[in-house]
């Protein structure tokens, strides 16, 4: 399965690290207006990927979506 994280706050985050525990995720991309925030949250499993996302604008969510 992947998934996308829109919003790397403490919801985001701690979706993240249950995320970590569960082995069905093939793919993981926390996305953030703060990218710094979102390698936060994706740091320490090769299976996560950090972005950098406007979550007011539909056509990059959908972009990011598409492209991870």
């Amino acid at each position: 399965m992947r998934a996308l994280i829109v919003g790397a706050g403490g919801v985001g985050a701690a979706a993240a690290a249950v995320a970590r525990e569960r082995d069905f995720l093939e793919r993981l991309v926390v996305a953030d207006l703060d990218v710094a925030r979102a390698e936060r949250a994706a740091a320490g499993d090769e299976r996560f990927a950090a972005a950098q996302l406007d979550a007011s604008d539909e056509a990059a969510i959908v972009e990011l979506a598409r492209a991870e």
